[in-house]
């Protein structure tokens, strides 16, 4: 779990240096959003599973985590959208028409 936190931070750190320099690609973007919320919505599955029925307690906070993360996944844009992008990206066909 805490390396693929430190990985996220690392990814957003570098990309908050180019959103400085006004660098940064809408599909840089769209590729931290999408690993960042995903991979924190593992770590947060993985945490309420290795605390069985706790995990599902208001006094751990997990699950509470795990419904903020479902939210910023919708609010942030959807994993589907954010794959079109990068594709876009990569590729050079638009999927937006």
């Amino acid at each position: 779990m805490v390396a693929e936190i430190t990985k996220a931070q690392l990814l957003t750190h570098h990309l908050s240096r180019l959103l400085d320099r006004n660098q940064a690609r809408p599909a840089q973007i769209s590729l931290a959003k999408l690993n960042n919320v995903r991979e924190a919505m593992k770590i947060a599955r993985m945490a309420r599973d290795i605390l069985g029925g706790r995990g599902i307690l208001a006094d751990h906070h997990v699950i509470r985590h795990l419904c903020d993360l479902e939210a910023v996944s919708t609010l942030e844009g959807t994993e589907s959208m954010h794959t079109l992008i990068i594709g876009q990206e990569i590729t050079g066909i638009s999927a937006f028409f």
